[in-house]
């Protein structure tokens, strides 16, 4: 589930590190301790990549991605559309 959510989110065009909170709300969990365990076990084994973040006035917190290089963006393609035998317009796919 964590690994669509990532794709999902880079198919989108969302190339950002996401918190943990970012990625519990995406799955509709909360952001519990079980969560973090997962998380931190996908970057033990390499699927993800995390970075820390200091925010002023609070403690450093850390950010989650996918590894580079274990996604890739579909290609966009476009089809023409005929309505009744005439060209209507495009629609584009991914």
């Amino acid at each position: 589930m964590i690994l669509t959510w990532f794709d999902t989110r880079v198919q989108k065009g969302n190339f950002d590190f996401a918190t943990m909170n970012k990625i519990a709300r995406g799955l509709n969990m909360s952001a519990s301790s079980h969560l973090m365990s997962i998380i931190e076990e996908m970057v033990a084994v390499g699927m993800l990549t995390s970075r820390r973040v200091d925010k002023s006035g609070r403690w450093a917190g850390r950010e989650f991605m996918l590894q580079p290089g274990t996604y890739e963006l579909p290609r966009r393609r476009a089809i023409n559309l005929k309505v009744n035998g005439r060209p209507e317009g495009q629609l584009e796919l991914f």
